[in-house]
Formats: C-alpha cells, structure tokens, sequence
C-alpha cells in the first residue's frame, strides 16, 4: 500500500476524471496478489480509492492527454486505426448526407452594381422607353399589367387573369389585390386608368401614345379594369406592358410640365425595388443611383439587398470599371470590345438575340433581272451566313432564315433553308437560263478599241462588258427576230446599298464575293447616314438594300410584309406583294388562340421561304456582363434590354442550406 500511495496515487492525483478501463493496465504492472480473493479485495480498493477522485466515468481531456503513459505500443496502434476509421466513416457519412439531404438556397443579402455608359433622365414609364438606362431601371421600380415572357407570348405580373370578349374586341383585366405602393397604399384599376390615360393625353408627350390609340379603359371595380378595342387585335396584351404609376403622386402635377416633374428621377412605384437615393458629380450629372429591395413586394421580397447602378461617359470607363472589380457588371458590352475584359475568368458574358434581323431587300422593279423568283433563291443560297457570322460578328449573332426570329413561339422550324449551298446556286441559276461564259482579255482590248473609234456602234451588252471586263460572266441569252436570228444578250448584274459603315461594309463584301463566284457583276454602294432614309430607302432607289429591322416581340410583322405597306411611305422594304401572304398576315393578328396565330405565321413564313423576295442575314446577340457571384440568371431571350431584369427577385448572392 506504501508503493500505492507514494507512486499511484500522485498519477491519479492529476486526473479529474477517469474511466474504470484505465486500470487494466495497472494490474499488469504486479501491484496486485496473485490470489484471486486478494485481487478482488485490492481491486474493490482501488475503485473506491478512484471514485473518491473522480465519480464519472467519461475520461476528461486532461485525461486522455495521458493516454500514451497508460497504453501499451500494440494498444496505441489499435486506438489510432480506430479514431482513423471513425473519422473516415463520419466523413464519409456527413458527405453523403449533405449531397442527397441538403440543397443550396438563396439567403437575403448583397449588393449588385452594374455599370452603364450614360445616365438617367425621365425614370417614368411613360417616357421611358425612349432611353435603355430609363427602361432598365422602371423595369426594377414598377410593375405592369403583364411582361414578356421568353417564348415571346404575355405573362401576367399585376394582372392575376383576364377574359376576351367573344368578338375579340373587349379585355377585362382582373387585377391581383396584394400589390402596393412602395410608401404604402394598395395599387388599384384606378392607378392603371391614370397611366393609360395619361400615355394616350397629347399633353404629356409620352413616346408610347400611338401604340394605344383606337383603344378605350374603364374602371369596373377596384380591382378590375375593361379596355375596349375599335378592332380587334391578337396581340393586344403585349401592349399592356408600361410600368404602371401612381394616381396620388401624380394627379397634382399638370401634364404639360410632368416631364420636369421631381418624380421623374425619385420615383414611387410597386416593383421588386425602390428607389433610395442618387449622386451628383460636380456638373450636375447623375453619377450614381441606388435601389434597396422592396420586402413588400408581392411576389416575395428579391434576394438581393441593394442594385446600385454607376455611370459613365463612354464603355472604355465602364470596362475599366469591370477589370478593376469596382463593379459587378455591364449593361451593354459592344462585342468588338469583348477582347478589352481582362478578368474574362470571374464573369459570365450572357448573349441574347434581340428582336433585330439584318436583311438583304430585293426591290425587282429597279432591276428586271431580280423580278425572277430562281434568280432570288440563287442568291440567297450563296449567302455565306455562318461565314459573316463568325468573321464579322466575332460568333456573336444566330443565322436567321425568316422574318419571324428563333426566339418567337410561331417561328416555322421546317422552312426551307438554303444555307450557303453553291452547287444548288449554280443549278438554279441554270434553270433560270443563265448560263457562264468567259470573256477574255483580249475581247475586252478589242471592244475598247471599237468604242475609241466609234463609241456609237457599241450594243448595250458591250457596253455592259467594257464595264465588267474580262472573266466567267453568267449571260441570258433572249431570240429577238427568229428569221434574222437576232440573240440578245443580257449580263447578269446587280448593286448592293447599305449604310456605310464598318459592319455593313464587310457583310456587303463578304455577299458581294460569293455572288461573284456565281459569275454574277456586283458593284456596291455605300450611303451615309444622312441620305439613306430621304435619298435611297424613301424614294426605292436601290436595287438590293441591306439594312437593319427592328421586328418586336410579337410575330405580327404585317407592317413590314402586307402589300398596303408597299410604297414610298410604307416599311415593306421589299415591295413584296401577295394576296396570300396578306391573307396570312390579317388573320395572325386577329386569330382567338395561339394555336391559330400559329398556324397562320407558319403558313406566312413558308411563303415567304418559296417567293424570296429578301434574304435573312442573322440577329446579332446582345452581350450583358456579370461576374459569377450573381447566382440564378437564367433568360436565354430577352426582346428588350430592361427584359434581363425579368425574375429579378430571384437572383442571389448570398447563400445558405436547407434539408430537402
């Protein structure tokens, strides 16, 4: 007992805590008798003497520190292969748990600032629309009746259902009752009344007028709303797309001056963000403008706390802005400055394809060789389209084949698409009566000489020839006087006029060089932005034209096709004239179902396919820039640039779990 007191009981001293197990190792050490009733008497000892120092039996940390003391080699070893095994197996456990138990899920929080070359002016939807930095931020702070949906078609945001009159004619919009002001008060058909009103009144001047005119509203209830068409019109809803302000706010300001009104830039409306406040440079422009979520929102409060938006004079300040990280994102990124990002690795560059077609006009009546409907086809099958896309647009449009985009809910899949097939090219040609023939250097020597000595004798097609020189040349060739065997020759050439600059140049070029291949003379011309419109495009004077069409989210294009649109004052640039396709074009827009409208555009399209009277180039893309802490973007089309705001509320920063 003296050895137990002089060197166990010191050791034990020092322990809080122990376990009965830790003494197994003591009776190895021959502190005990050999007898069995000894061992048990020293043993019923050795506990009591143990439990007056500690009465758990869950070793403390202090304890196991002292584990190596008490353990032999062989035990240690086991120990360890245990703990490694433990921790492997709890690893492994909560691994698994987490991928099939636990999901990622927005948390509230962040901050969002996008840059943008310009600044805001009238922050109002009914001058918004003149401005894509207005647009885009009425997007966030208003709501409408409905918004545009990906496939093009109406969805519904403040309208919570609406009935169509049998005749097509009368709306009614019901409205959702949870909707309200961002300082409070509920949003009512009367607020809806006020901004229709106000976009039809001549006195506020808005850019939206025209579109509404013909149309007449009335307030059924509070929450319900008739307007009353003068003819009926399919897409209708599409135009019931304004931010929508309030009465309150607004019914103490006179029309005349509403565009100078404060409101203007400090805003009230009932959309997913609020406006908090802006700051001035030194010249009193806008700088800044900041945007705080609205928790009140009635399709829940946004993730994101706050979207600041930064301005600036020109797009190489707003790059620099994106590469030094002062901002989170770009709301317009030329593509030819797509190669100035540096920090390409942190962002995503989002491409949409807005609803803008690059076209090639045929106008057959400045050139009768184009009146031929094979002619057209040919040349619409040696138009390098993913040629032009890939070296002109750097690979940022989509080949289109239509007048109704990829993107529409009525685009025809099954067109006829003749994409860049020569070989077909020179067949049709062929069929038309073309045929190639090659003129020598020498004829056009001798043909000089004729015209130096007697320019009076030359025939129209010499003079044709003098003009083109030598090379392979796609002739027709027509009997005048079968008895004299009079032949009349005809050279196949065509002039391209197109908006001179850098883009046009070289798709002009790259069509004109293919076209040459043909065997076809191509001369182009090019015409600054001040005499396209009064001396090219309003009097027809082109034979070909390659300009730019805005189309619309809508497939109703019956502005740009229908034969009363042709003319100097119309839009069909094309001249193109079709009872059919006019009959096509009348009934998409006034057709009760979607099914319908569908079923007409596509039989439009086909016609369109089979006449060629133009040529679909591509829609080039629309690049917005974010870096890649902005979670839950997902558009793939947008029809306007503010349309990237669509499902705002549902982007995120911050991030948490949650068990399934």
């Amino acid at each position: 007992m003296d050895l137990l007191k002089s060197k166990i009981l010191p050791f034990f001293s020092k322990l809080k805590k122990t376990s009965i197990g830790l003494f197994s190792p003591i009776k190895k050490l021959g502190f005990f008798s050999q007898n069995k009733k000894t061992d048990l008497v020293s043993e019923e000892i050795d506990k009591k003497l143990v439990y007056s120092l500690s009465k758990t039996r869950i070793p403390s940390w202090c304890q196991l520190r002292h584990l190596d003391k008490v353990l032999n080699r062989q035990e240690k070893l086991g120990l360890r292969f245990f703990l490694i095994l433990f921790f492997l197996s709890g690893g492994f456990w909560t691994i698994n748990f987490a991928r099939t138990n636990l999901i990622t899920t927005p948390a509230f929080g962040g901050e969002y600032i996008e840059a943008a070359v310009g600044a805001p002016q009238h922050v109002n939807p009914l001058y918004a629309s003149a401005n894509d930095i207005d647009a885009d931020l009425s997007r966030l702070i208003f709501s409408s009746l409905f918004y545009i949906g990906e496939d093009g078609l109406p969805v519904n945001d403040l309208a919570s259902s609406y009935e169509v009159s049998p005749d097509g004619k009368t709306y009614t919009v019901k409205l959702r009752d949870d909707a309200h002001w961002h300082s409070g008060g509920d949003l009512t058909a009367t607020d809806v009344l006020f901004t229709f009103n106000a976009i039809k009144d001549p006195a506020y001047n808005s850019p939206l007028r025209q579109s509404l005119s013909g149309i007449e509203a009335e307030v059924k209830d509070d929450f319900t709303i008739k307007f009353t068409l003068s003819e009926k019109y399919s897409p209708f809803l599409n135009l019931l797309t304004f931010g929508i302000i309030p009465l309150e706010k607004w019914k103490n300001i006179a029309p005349s001056s509403a565009s100078l009104a404060q409101l203007n830039l400090d805003p009230e409306g009932s959309g997913p963000y609020k406006f908090k406040s802006l700051a001035k440079g030194r010249d009193g422009s806008i700088r800044s403008y900041s945007l705080t979520a609205n928790r009140d929102y009635y399709s829940g409060r946004p993730n994101i706390k706050k979207i600041l938006f930064k301005f600036y004079g020109d797009i190489t300040q707003a790059i620099a802005a994106l590469n030094n990280g002062d901002v989170s994102g770009l709301n317009y990124l030329p593509r030819e400055e797509e190669k100035n990002l540096i920090a390409k690795n942190s962002v995503i560059i989002n491409k949409f394809s807005l609803p803008q077609m690059k076209v090639v006009f045929f106008n057959s009546g400045n050139n009768p060789a184009l009146k031929d409907a094979k002619v057209r086809q040919a040349l619409s099958c040696a138009v390098p389209r993913a040629d032009i896309i890939t070296t002109v647009l750097d690979g940022n449009g989509q080949a289109v084949y239509g007048p109704i985009l990829p993107s529409s809910f009525a685009y025809n899949e099954n067109l006829d698409k003749c994409d860049f097939d020569f070989g077909r090219a020179e067949t049709v040609l062929g069929e038309a009566g073309w045929k190639k023939v090659f003129v020598s250097a020498e004829e056009i020597a001798s043909l000089e000489r004729k015209a130096s000595t007697s320019p009076t004798l030359l025939a129209d097609n010499e003079k044709t020839l003098l003009s083109f020189g030598s090379g392979d040349w796609l002739v027709k060739e027509e009997v005048i006087d079968k008895v004299k065997k009079t032949v009349k020759k005809t050279f196949l050439a065509v002039k391209i006029s197109y908006l001179d600059d850098q883009e046009n140049s070289q798709v002009a070029e790259a069509i004109a060089l293919q076209w040459g291949k043909l065997g076809i003379n191509v001369s182009l011309n090019s015409v600054s932005s001040g005499q396209l419109q009064s001396a090219v495009i309003k009097p027809r004077a082109y034979e070909i034209l390659l300009f730019g069409q805005q189309v619309g989210s809508d497939p109703d294009v019956y502005a740009f096709w229908h034969s009363s649109q042709a003319g100097k004052n119309g839009l069909n640039l094309s001249d193109y004239r079709s009872e059919e396709a006019d009959r096509a074009l009348e009934e998409g827009r006034t057709a009760s179902t979607t099914e319908g409208r569908l079923s007409d555009y596509s039989r439009f399209q086909e016609l369109i396919a089979k006449d060629t009277p133009a040529v679909f180039l591509y829609s080039p893309y629309y690049l917005y820039v974010q870096n890649k802490k902005i979670k839950n973007f997902s558009l793939k089309n947008i029809f306007t640039p503010a349309d990237r705001f669509n499902g705002v509320s549902q982007w995120y920063i911050k991030s948490g779990w949650k068990i399934k």
